[in-house]
């Protein structure tokens, strides 16, 4: 027991102690870096990033990975601002992007499910044409969307924004779903052996397309929130927003191959994302070098992870024929 807690947890463990490596090292680096106006910008800057990798890890366990939330976002953004300039109405905006996130959710999960079509293909062509459908409206330029939103969004509870209570109460729904009800035991089993769950009786079809629509709603948020933000539409925002999610979701130790995953370890994927950006940024470097050395932060700690879950694994079966042999001796002794 004790050996497949270590093999389950140990990576988790090692993610979770690399964090505070990170902030102990730019804390030396920089000392003004770690105060309270750094983890109050750090919650609020990273919460659009939380709530996709929520969603995100839905999409990894069921064997979909989803490159459009980042092009949607932006797209989103663009439909809220819009409507908002044509009709002068925050809630019809805000409508329109969430029924255009619902519904290429829902086309994309069809193209997936109906006609079995690659996720990555689907969503790589929903990020392609989403970002040119956000920067054909705008021609590349923002659109003032300063309203009541910002003044929500921006509006401060000791010292927080309201970012971080929905980021919390995003994660809360998603565990519970994820690990108390049929629709996240489905999502599992669809990702361990999507044969084998038909053969069940799942619904594969319909769960699916359900994912994609639960990405759809959480990159609807993550706009509003980042429209609120900034008061305007961006055509150019969240250029990564999708990468960041899937290493948050990976490196937090769901298997890219599906079938295993958590939301709680999703959020410490996040919380090293979040911290190394904030650090590597605070240092001033420039773009081309912050991209390197984040990369190859990210390289070294998932290259580590996958050697101690190898490790664990050895020693695991290591144990197995152990009890193995000495079960044989006692039958015959």
């Amino acid at each position: 027991m004790r050996a497949r807690l270590d093999k389950r947890y140990l990576d988790a463990w090692f993610l979770a102690g690399m964090t505070v490596v990170a902030v102990v090292a730019f804390r030396f680096v920089e000392p003004s870096w770690l105060n309270r106006n750094t983890l109050q910008s750090i919650v609020t800057q990273n919460g659009p990033l939380a709530i996709v990798a929520m969603a995100m890890t839905f999409s990894i366990i069921s064997r979909h990975i989803d490159l459009s939330p980042g092009a949607m976002l932006a797209l989103a953004g663009v439909v809220i601002g819009l409507v908002y300039r044509d009709t002068g109405s925050l809630a019809l905006g805000l409508l329109a992007g969430l029924g255009l996130c619902v519904a290429t959710g829902l086309v994309n999960g069809v193209l997936v499910s109906g006609l079995g079509l690659n996720a990555i293909m689907v969503t790589l062509a929903t990020y392609i044409w989403a970002r040119g459908l956000a920067l054909g409206f705008t021609n590349g330029n923002p659109i003032v969307v300063d309203t009541r939103l910002t003044a929500i969004t921006n509006h401060t509870f000791g010292g927080f924004t309201i970012v971080a209570p929905i980021v919390v109460a995003v994660f809360v729904i998603g565990w519970l779903v994820l690990s108390k009800t049929l629709f996240g035991r489905y999502t599992h089993a669809m990702g361990g052996d999507p044969v084998g769950a038909r053969r069940a009786g799942i619904r594969v079809g319909l769960y699916t397309t359900l994912i994609f629509v639960v990405m759809g709603v959480a990159t609807w948020l993550a706009s509003t929130i980042v429209v609120g933000q900034l008061a305007s539409a961006q055509p150019y925002a969240a250029p990564s927003l999708e990468l960041d999610a899937i290493i948050a979701v990976i490196i937090g130790g769901s298997r890219l191959a599906g079938g295993e995953g958590s939301v709680g370890r999703t959020l410490l994927g996040v919380a090293f994302i979040s911290i190394l950006n904030s650090g590597l940024l605070n240092l001033g470097l420039t773009d081309a070098y912050y991209q390197v050395y984040k990369g190859a932060a990210l390289l070294a700690v998932l290259s580590a992870q996958l050697l101690l879950r190898r490790l664990a694994a050895e020693e695991v079966r290591r144990r197995q024929d152990a009890e193995q042999l000495l079960a044989e001796a006692r039958v015959y002794a």
